[in-house]
């Protein structure tokens, strides 16, 4: 398993909040989507007001 560092932004109603994710999966495609389902779950937003400015191997 490898780890990806993700930063970018999510827009809650007209503020936007900064991120700093480190997520731990097989590719950097099922990292992203681990980190959706995670922001979305928490912030009870849709997928498209989370922004990934980011991606980074660690």
């Amino acid at each position: 398993m490898t780890e990806f560092k993700f930063s970018g932004r999510v827009k809650l109603g007209i503020e936007e909040q900064p991120f700093t994710r480190e997520i731990e999966a097989e590719s950097e495609k099922h990292a992203q989507d681990k980190l959706y389902s995670q922001l979305t779950s928490e912030q009870n937003i849709s997928r498209s007001k989370v922004e990934i400015k980011n991606t980074e191997e660690i």
